[in-house]
C-alpha cells in the first residue's frame, strides 16, 4: 500500500488519547479515547481499559471522561455529559465492564471527581449559578443583572451568576453534601488520606481572581480553615501520611510569567518549602498540540516513592521526581517527546503516561521497573498510510545573547530543486507556551500542501529559565528581533526553501505578534492572523482575563494612567504601516480575545484601502484549532492553506 501526505481530514481519523487513570494494583490503566464525529459535528469521547496484554473499549460514550478507580479497584466512578449541554452525570461501572449506573445527574454538569480512599464518597466540582431555583437560561432573561467580573468566559460562555463550586455525593447512597459554594471558585482538592478532609484551593476574589487560598475542610464537622493564602496554585496533592501537602504553586515574583514549583506545605503551621526553586524550569507542560482530548489529571502525583512532576525543557516534557528535601531527579526523560499526562499508583512503582512525539500522536505507556511499555497503538495507522515528513532541530546566535531553539518541518514530498519551497514563520500563543517535541496535525497539512513550517521558542516562551520567559513589557522586541533572524537563516539552512516566498501566521500571542510584525516590516509575502490581539485597550475591558493580564504583559498601570503604553503596543494604532496582505481568522464566541479585535483591525485596513480579508467562524472560541466542532476545524484549515498556496504559490 503506498503512503500520501496527511490530509486535512486525518482530524476526523486520529484517536485524542488523554486522562490515563492508573488502577490501585497497577495493572491496568483507565483512559479517554475521542474521534471526531464528521456527520454530527461533535466528538465522541469513551472510556477504554489497557494493560500490558491489549487495551479494549469499557464504556460507549457519548461523551465520557475523568475516570477515577475505587480504592480497591474494583469500580470505576466517570463523568458522562449529555449533548448540547443539557447536564452530566457521576456513572459507575465495573472493571470487566458491563452495564454503567448512574450515581448522580444535575443540569449544571459536573467538571471533575474524585472517588475518597474509604470509597464511600465521590467529591466533584460542578459550575452552579448562585441562585439554583430561580435561574434562567441567558436568552430567556428579560434583563441581565451584572455586578461582578468576568462578566464572561472562554468556552464557557456567560459566567457572572455561576461559580465553580465544590461538593461530595455518597456511595452508593447519590446524596449530595455542599463543601464550597457561593461566588467562589474551585481550583483543585484532594482527599486526605483518611477520607475524613478534604483540602482545595479556592479563588475568592473576583478583581484579583488569581489569587488563590487552600483550605482544609473537614467532613464530619463541616468546618475549615485557611492554611495558606496569595498563592497561584495549578495543583495540590496529600502526602501518604497526611501531614504535608503538595502544593504546585507559585507567588507571581515575575507576574504571569514565573514558573510553577513544587512546594511542600506544613497545614499546621503554615510553612512552605520550595522543592524545585534550583531546578529554574516550569513544573508544567505548555507544550502545544491539537490532538489532545479532555482530562481531569492535574500534573502532580504524592506517592511513598516521592512526589511526582512534570517538567517543561526545550520543548520536551519529561517526568520528574522529588523526595522531600532532596534533589529533583528525572524518571521519564525521553529526547524527542512529550510526556503529557500521568498517574501513579500509591507506592509509586507503576506509573501511566501519554507520550506523543512529532511523528505520532499520543499513546498510553506503563512505566514500571525502569522500563516504557508502550500498551495502545490507535494511531499507529498514521506511520502505515501518511507520509509524515520529520522536523529538522536548530539553533540560532540571539542578538540579544544566547541561543534559540526552532524547527523547520520540511514538505512531506520534498521537490529535488533549490530556493523552491515556500516557507510558513509559525508562532506560539501564551506567550509562555512553546513548541517541540509534540505531535500538531496541522504542521502535517501544511507540511503536506507543499510548505516548510519553522516553528520556534523566542524569548517569553516556556521551556528555559524564567528570566527567559520574562518579557514583560518587551513583546514584540526582543522576540521580534530573534524571529527575524530565524527568517534570516533559513535560506542558508535548507537550500530547497525560497527565503523570499515566505508567509507568517500565529494565533493568540502568535496573532498578536503576525499583527506586529507585519507593522515593522514588509519582508512576508502573505500573513494570517488568529484568535489575536490588536486594541490592548478593548482587550482590557473585553477578554475575560483582559483587566489583570494586559498590565501585567505590558509591564504597566490601567489604561487611563498610562494610555501610551496601551497604544504604544497596538497593532490597531500601526494598520497604517501594514502592506502585507492580511487574512484575519476569528472565532466569533471568542472571549479570551474577543471578535471585536479582529472587527476593529479589518475596518481600519478596509478604510486604508490594504488587502485584507476577514473570515468568522461562530459558534466557536478561542480553542477553534484544538477543540473547534470538527467541520470548523477543517474549514479553518483549508483556508489557512488555500490562502498561502494564493499568495505564495
Amino acid at each position: 500500500m503506498s503512503r500520501e501526505p496527511v490530509r486535512v481530514e486525518d482530524i476526523a481519523r486520529i484517536t485524542f488519547v488523554s486522562n490515563p487513570s492508573i488502577s490501585p494494583d497497577g495493572d491496568i490503566v483507565a483512559y479517554v479515547a475521542g474521534r471526531a464525529d464528521l456527520e454530527g459535528n461533535s466528538y465522541r469521547y469513551t472510556l477504554w481499559l489497557a494493560g500490558e496484554e491489549g487495551f479494549k473499549p469499557l464504556t460507549g460514550g457519548p461523551l465520557d471522561r475523568c475516570p477515577s478507580w475505587s480504592p480497591d479497584g474494583r469500580l470505576l466512578a466517570f463523568v458522562r455529559a449529555e449533548p448540547q449541554g443539557r447536564g452530566a452525570g457521576i456513572y459507575i461501572v465495573g472493571r470487566e465492564g458491563g452495564e454503567p449506573w448512574r450515581l448522580y445527574w444535575s443540569r449544571w454538569g459536573v467538571s471533575r471527581i474524585q472517588w475518597s480512599p474509604t470509597g464511600e464518597m465521590v467529591a466533584f466540582t460542578a459550575r452552579r449559578p448562585l441562585d439554583e431555583s430561580g435561574w434562567k437560561p441567558y436568552m430567556e432573561r428579560t434583563k441581565l443583572e451584572i455586578n461582578r467580573i468576568p462578566v464572561r468566559a472562554d468556552g464557557e460562555g456567560w459566567v457572572f451568576d455561576r461559580f465553580v463550586n465544590l461538593y461530595a455525593v455518597s456511595y452508593p447512597g447519590g446524596s449530595e453534601t455542599p463543601i464550597v459554594v457561593g461566588d467562589k471558585n474551585v481550583v483543585d482538592f484532594d482527599w486526605h488520606p483518611s477520607g475524613a478532609m478534604i483540602a482545595y484551593a479556592v479563588s475568592e476574589e473576583p478583581l484579583e481572581p488569581y489569587k488563590h487560598k487552600v483550605y482544609v475542610h473537614d467532613l464530619e464537622s463541616g468546618s475549615r480553615r485557611m492554611v495558606a493564602k496569595d498563592l497561584t496554585v495549578a495543583s495540590l496533592r496529600w502526602s501518604p501520611q497526611g501531614n504535608r501537602l503538595a502544593l504546585k504553586a507559585h507567588r507571581r515574583e515575575r507576574g504571569f510569567t514565573t514558573h510553577f514549583k513544587v512546594y511542600i506545605l506544613d497545614p499546621e503551621d503554615g510553612s512552605m518549602e520550595c522543592q524545585t526553586c534550583d531546578l529554574d524550569r516550569n513544573a508544567s507542560n505548555a507544550v502545544n498540540s491539537d490532538v489532545r482530548g479532555p482530562s481531569c489529571l492535574k500534573g502532580l502525583e504524592w506517592t511513598r516513592e516521592g512526589i511526582y512532576f512534570q517538567v517543561s525543557d526545550a520543548g520536551r516534557i519529561h517526568l520528574y521526581r522529588v523526595v522531600e528535601g532532596g534533589e529533583p531527579e528525572p524518571v521519564i526523560a525521553p529526547e524527542r517527546a512529550v510526556v503529557d499526562e500521568f498517574s501513579a499508583t500509591r507506592d509509586g512503582t507503576v506509573i501511566a503516561a501519554t507520550l506523543m512525539t512529532p511523528t505520532s500522536p499520543l499513546e498510553v505507556h506503563l512505566y514500571r521497573n525502569r522500563e516504557l511499555v508502550k500498551i495502545t497503538s490507535h494511531n499507529e495507522w498514521l506511520s502505515r498510510e501518511r507520509v509524515l515528513a520529520e522536523p529538522v532541530h536548530h539553533e540560532v546566535e540571539s542578538p540579544h545573547g544566547g541561543k534559540i531553539d526552532f524547527w523547520i518541518l520540511p514538505p512531506a514530498r520534498r521537490p529535488e530543486c533549490k530556493k523552491c519551497v515556500p516557507w510558513i514563520l509559525y508562532i506560539h500563543g501564551g506567550p509562555k507556551t512553546s513548541y517541540g517535541y509534540s505531535f500538531i496535525h496541522e504542521f502535517h497539512a501544511l507540511s503536506a500542501s507543499g510548505f516548510a513550517v519553522v516553528y520556534s521558542n523566542p524569548r517569553g516562551s516556556d521551556g528555559y529559565s524564567e528570566d527567559f520567559a520574562d518579557q514583560r513589557g518587551r513583546y514584540a522586541e526582543v522576540d521580534f528581533d530573534e524571529l527575524m533572524r530565524i527568517a534570516d537563516e533559513i535560506g542558508y539552512l535548507d537550500p530547497s526553501i525560497d527565503p523570499d516566498r515566505a508567509g507568517v501566521t500565529g494565533g493568540s500571542y502568535g496573532g498578536y505578534m503576525t499583527n506586529m510584525i507585519v507593522s515593522k516590516t514588509r519582508r512576508f509575502k502573505a500573513a494570517l492572523t488568529q484568535r489575536s490581539c490588536s486594541n490592548w485597550f478593548s482587550f482590557y475591558g473585553e477578554s475575560d482575563i483582559g483587566w489583570y493580564f494586559a498590565p501585567d504583559i505590558l509591564s504597566t498601570k490601567t489604561p487611563w494612567e498610562a494610555p501610551g503604553d496601551y497604544i504604544e503596543r497596538s497593532p490597531l494604532f500601526k494598520a497604517n504601516e501594514i502592506e502585507t496582505p492580511l487574512l484575519i481568522l476569528h472565532a466569533l464566541e471568542d472571549y479570551r480575545c474577543p471578535a471585536s479585535e479582529a472587527i476593529q483591525l479589518f475596518t481600519a485596513l478596509k478604510v486604508l484601502g490594504k488587502e485584507v480579508k476577514l473570515v468568522m467562524f461562530p459558534g466557536e472560541n478561542h480553542d477553534l484549532s484544538r477543540s473547534g466542532r470538527p467541520r470548523q476545524r477543517i474549514e479553518r484549515l483549508k483556508t489557512i492553506i488555500s490562502w498561502f498556496k494564493d499568495k505564495l504559490g
